[in-house]
Parts: structure tokens; C-alpha cells; sequence
């Protein structure tokens, strides 16, 4: 379930609002991606276009991104229709500790060729579980404390990211959620989804206040192959 999406005009919060990126054709003929430079496909474009749309008359103090070109492509969208935006596109700080889980050997590959081939043990191919959880905590701990000043920040990343963290941050880290909000919503989230993280800057608390949100597509939509990254 999610609950509207709009922007934080309190000082004593860091609203954090993250992005998944657009579709691209490896996600629609659902081929395992990882760290593979994919771009967003046209329909993926639409996608970052009406989300870019969405977020036209939110002030976005900071933009973060994956390095890969499906999430810079994405929230290029973004921050070309900032309301703040000059002549000049708004600098977004790209980084490759956002990027999707490394997959080793079955990047490129089909996700049934790859379960026929390595079992329920593929998404192990890789980089663990564990090492994705850490770089992307590293990366959160430094955005959170250089934006302590600031009230609204977006970030854009990858659907494994995006799941993984989320759910390290409800169960390991104590981050709450938002009431309508259940652990079980915290999956896979769409192409183009916003997700939010409410930080109080005091205490640090966290709150998840929204999960994979959709409505600037037009309605409710969610990844039905929950197995894809």
C-alpha cells in the first residue's frame, strides 16, 4: 500500500525520496542485469519523463545516482524540470556504490537459462549480499550526514537496491514504518517507483513512509517476476 508522495518543509527532518530507474529491455525480457551499462528502452524514457513531471515543483536540495546509465538517464529527467533549475542541468552526484548487485558470471543471462544452469544459488554468482548491504550503507551514511542541513534529498538506484536496503534498514537498523505500511510491501518495487525515508535529524530515527509508490503513472502497478533484478 502506499500513501501520497510530497515534499518535507520541516527543519528538523531529512525527507529522502528514492527512485527506482526506468524500464529498460533487459528488464522486460527479463535478463538479469547487475552492473551491465543497460539504458532505459522508450517506454522506460515515458516512465522518466512522467516522474521527472511529478517531481517539477518539489525543491530537491541534493540529487545522488547509480553511475550506470539507466538511473542517469532517469533522474536527468528529474532534474531538468526542477523549478530551481537554470539554463544549466542541476549536478547530480553519481556513484558507483549505488549500483545494482553484481552478478558475476549470470549477468546477461536469462533468468531461466541461468536458474537451469547454477539453481536457486544464482543471485550468488557474485558479489554477496552482504558486501551489496555494506557499500550501500557506506554510501547512505555519508549522504545522510552532508545533508543534515537540508530537507529534501533524491536519490536514484536499482530495484535489488532498493529491496535489499529497505528491508537491512527496517530489520537491522530499526527503522520504522509508516502505518499504512506493512514488512511484506518492502519487495521488488516498479520502474520509475518513489519510495520515502522520513530521518529525523536529532535522533537519527528513521521511518519508511512510503514503499514503491506509482500514482504518477497513473495507478498502482508492482513487479509481478519478484525474482528479477
Amino acid at each position: 500500500m502506499t500513501i501520497d508522495v510530497f515534499p518535507n518543509d520541516d527543519n528538523d527532518v531529512l525527507r529522502v525520496f528514492v527512485v527506482r530507474h526506468g524500464q529498460t529491455d533487459h528488464n522486460k525480457q527479463k535478463i538479469l542485469q547487475g552492473h551491465l551499462d543497460i539504458d532505459i528502452n522508450q517506454h522506460g524514457q515515458h516512465q522518466a519523463e512522467k516522474v521527472g513531471e511529478f517531481f517539477s515543483e518539489f525543491k530537491i536540495d541534493e540529487f545522488v545516482s547509480s553511475d550506470l546509465i539507466r538511473c542517469q538517464n532517469t533522474i536527468a529527467e528529474i532534474t531538468k524540470r526542477q523549478i530551481n533549475a537554470n539554463e544549466e542541468d542541476i549536478p547530480v552526484k553519481l556513484t558507483s556504490n549505488l549500483r545494482e548487485r553484481n552478478m558475476g558470471v549470470v549477468q546477461g543471462m536469462n533468468i531461466q537459462n541461468a536458474l537451469e544452469i547454477y539453481g536457486a544459488d544464482y543471485k550468488n554468482m557474485g558479489e554477496t549480499k552482504v558486501e551489496l548491504l555494506s557499500r550501500v550503507e557506506n554510501e547512505w551514511n555519508h549522504i545522510i550526514k552532508r545533508n543534515e542541513s537540508n530537507k529534501n534529498i533524491l536519490i536514484c538506484t536499482h530495484g535489488g537496491v532498493i529491496t535489499g536496503f529497505f528491508n537491512h534498514l527496517y530489520h537491522s537498523r530499526d527503522y520504522k514504518l509508516n502505518q499504512d505500511l506493512q514488512p511484506h510491501d518492502l519487495k521488488v518495487p516498479f520502474n520509475t517507483s518513489v519510495s520515502v525515508i522520513d530521518i529525523n535529524k536529532a535522533t537519527k530515527e528513521g521511518t519508511i513512509q512510503n514503499f514503491g509508490s506509482t500514482n504518477h503513472l497513473g495507478g498502482h502497478f508492482e513487479v509481478k517476476d519478484q525474482r528479477l533484478r
